[in-house]
């Protein structure tokens, strides 16, 4: 697994981009990430092109093997 549990507050406009960096910086390939949090390889792969977005279920499963706990800002 990547990183340990660790909590990202962020403002919807750049969870994508902490998304994206999370993976990046993960120290593994987009293919081993893929197959190890479930989302198809060329989900990953073209959401880190920024070809394409992905859902809140494929973002869920990327989190959690990347092990990042998502938390609402409190205002």
């Amino acid at each position: 697994m990547a990183t340990p549990n660790r909590r990202v507050h962020s403002s919807p406009s750049s969870l994508v981009d902490e998304l994206r960096e999370a993976i990046r910086n993960c120290g593994e390939t987009e293919y081993r990430v893929a197959k190890e949090s479930g989302v198809p390889q060329p989900v990953v792969s073209r959401f880190m092109r920024e070809e394409r977005g992905i859902s809140l279920e494929t973002a869920a499963k990327l989190c959690q093997y990347l092990g990042i706990h998502l938390a609402p800002i409190r205002r």
